[in-house]
């Protein structure tokens, strides 16, 4: 399944809901079409409870429900898809939403820990001119930094080098402390596409500090989208085509693929669940070589107000987001 976060434009409800994406123009609010495919297939006489308490309308909580949640997910988009449901026919407004009706938001718009990793693909070790690190290194990149795909993203005052890092995003989907890398995918509920936008200057200040926070973590810094897809529909996260665009030009600035991490998704999980790792949280992939700030001279590749940046991954979508003033 692709699952969405998504706020509704010009219907009174206002809020988050979650969606599935039923093909590339249509969207299903999922709450309220499990109740629907709960009295009309299961005979439920409460349905209405039960999809609340499964599907909540917060991507985090609706993760912190388990299997049970994402089977009645699978199961709702299925009877959406195969029965052609009469959505007249117990339901007195439309459960599907054309992609122009509703605004997409981060897949998880509020995670509780976002652990970015740095100098996680051996292609941009090198055009750092180090040495890949011996164990995983990395930020906690704030919350408040994400935006969604589609959204702008504010050109930051404080910076002069705003610069793009394509990652993968993985979406943890279940609690868990101290876990064998044999069992890290099972703590997995999907992937995304973060977009690590980072102002380089402040980074630099940061750094020779020894520190990473500022950064990375001003309003915007952090696209994310455009959707969440679930781990059964990606049997192996390490091998995606990744490519990062700026306004269309025919070559991608970033081309590189998830074969090139240094540490792989068992690895990461292992290491970040030495602390506990809860539903919603992220842990990025790091990003490849062909940043602007390596690149010469810099300030052509910088990121400035008008630019598209488009992060493209494979199986995961494409990540759109323009820089304004």
């Amino acid at each position: 399944m692709r699952l969405v976060t998504f706020e509704k434009k010009e219907r009174r409800e206002h809020g988050y809901f979650i969606g599935a994406v039923l093909d590339e123009n249509s969207i299903l609010e999922l709450g309220a079409a499990a109740a629907l495919y709960l009295k009309e297939r299961e005979k439920e006489k409460d349905s209405v409870r039960i999809a609340a308490e499964l599907i909540p309308n917060e991507m985090d909580r609706f993760l912190k429900q388990g299997a049970g949640a994402l089977e009645l997910a699978r199961k709702t988009v299925r009877f959406f898809l195969e029965e052609k449901v009469d959505l007249g026919r117990g339901s007195s407004r439309s459960l599907i939403f054309p992609l122009g009706e509703i605004t997409l938001k981060a897949p998880v718009p509020r995670p509780g820990k976002l652990m970015a990793m740095g100098l996680n693909f051996y292609d941009h070790a090198a055009e750092n001119k180090v040495p890949p690190p011996e164990f995983p290194v990395g930020f906690l990149k704030a919350a408040t930094s994400l935006v969604g795909p589609g959204e702008a993203v504010p050109y930051p005052g404080s910076t002069r080098q705003l610069d793009y890092e394509i990652e993968m995003a993985i979406v943890i989907g279940k609690k868990g402390k101290n876990i064998p890398k044999e069992e890290a995918f099972e703590y997995v509920a999907g992937y995304t596409i973060l977009n690590d936008l980072s102002a380089r200057d402040i980074q630099s200040r940061e750094m020779s500090k020894r520190l990473v926070l500022l950064s990375k973590s001003l309003d915007g810094l952090g696209p994310m989208g455009p959707w969440l897809v679930t781990r059964d529909e990606i049997p192996d996260p390490h091998n995606l085509a990744m490519e990062l665009y700026v306004n269309e030009e025919p070559a991608p600035r970033q081309k590189s693929s998830t074969n090139q991490m240094v540490f792989k998704i068992p690895d990461l999980i292992a290491y970040w669940s030495q602390m506990t790792l809860e539903p919603g949280d992220i842990i990025s992939s790091g990003t490849p070589g062909g940043v602007a700030i390596f690149r010469q001279p810099a300030e052509k590749w910088l990121l400035k107000p008008g630019d598209v940046v488009e992060a493209r991954i494979e199986k995961l979508g494409v990540l759109r987001n323009e820089i304004i003033p």
